[in-house]
């Protein structure tokens, strides 16, 4: 079976070649999780996803044509 590819910074590198951290961030208004992936302590990808905790205003407004 082939090894997994990820895509970095770096290329497509193996994952087992990278160091893979997680992050949980609580906040009043929010919850961050964060990704990491390290080739030799040098961050080669991260993704950071955000859940609010608060509610999204958003209002319609229409504009007359004259």
């Amino acid at each position: 079976m082939d090894e997994p590819l990820i895509h970095t910074t770096k290329g497509n590198l193996h994952v087992s070649s990278l160091n893979y951290e997680t992050t949980w961030e609580f906040e009043e208004s929010y919850v961050k999780f964060i990704e990491t992936y390290t080739l030799n302590g040098e961050v080669v990808r991260q993704s950071v996803h955000v859940l609010s905790m608060q509610g999204v205003f958003a209002e319609a407004t229409a504009q007359s044509l004259n």
